[in-house]
């Protein structure tokens, strides 16, 4: 099945959670999922040159790019790319340009370790981060780490479930989720029409 439409499904299964009492916690209108919805039709990149990626100190590893008039730290190491504050770039168009850019000066092997990772399939992984960013609640402690994406071998084809099994060693936990959780008082229209966009642009 399509991974885009894995997601969506995966994603509507959150929804019904959601109305069920299992709302996201909100903090500062920077951290939300008003950002991506926000985000939808903003595209402002058409080359990788719009970016601006330099290396900082000619060591072929601290790098830093502009998007929106805000600059972004891109460490490289090896096989790994450590892209900070990542959940604050939803554009998937964008992601792609940035990831173009990225991979242009440093490629990244896929899980093989033989092939190279393309594009579409690094924005696929960095969207999951800004998924389980916005969806996740405040007080989890993976919520801290997927404000960040590091794209590197390991990650690649992962969804929202199994990267977070993965750096936390255990399920992803709904319910679990939804007894931490504070809700605040959306409306469950709200909570629908977010979740649905976040959908719409997965599937875009």
């Amino acid at each position: 099945m399509n991974k885009r439409i894995v997601c969506a499904l995966m994603i509507m299964l959150l929804m019904i959670f959601s109305l069920a009492g299992c709302g996201v916690r909100r903090k500062n209108n920077s951290t939300t999922t008003q950002n991506i919805n926000n985000e939808e039709n903003t595209s402002v990149l058409s080359s990788t040159e719009d970016i601006n990626l330099r290396d900082l100190d000619g060591k072929k590893s601290n790098y830093l790019f502009t998007y929106k008039n805000q600059d972004y730290s891109a460490k490289y190491t090896k096989d790994n790319w450590h892209i900070k504050d990542s959940y604050k770039i939803t554009d998937a168009k964008d992601i792609g340009i940035i990831c173009q850019a990225l991979i242009e000066v440093h490629p990244i092997h896929g899980k093989d370790l033989k092939s190279y990772r393309k594009v579409d399939d690094l924005v696929y992984e960095w969207q999951q981060h800004n998924l389980a960013y916005n969806l996740l609640p405040d007080d989890n402690s993976w919520k801290e780490h997927a404000k960040d994406v590091d794209l590197d071998p390991a990650d690649q084809g992962k969804n929202l479930t199994q990267i977070y099994e993965a750096r936390t060693g255990s399920k992803l936990d709904i319910n679990k989720l939804k007894n931490n959780k504070k809700v605040q008082g959306a409306k469950n229209s709200s909570k629908v029409q977010k979740i649905k966009n976040i959908v719409n642009k997965i599937l875009k």
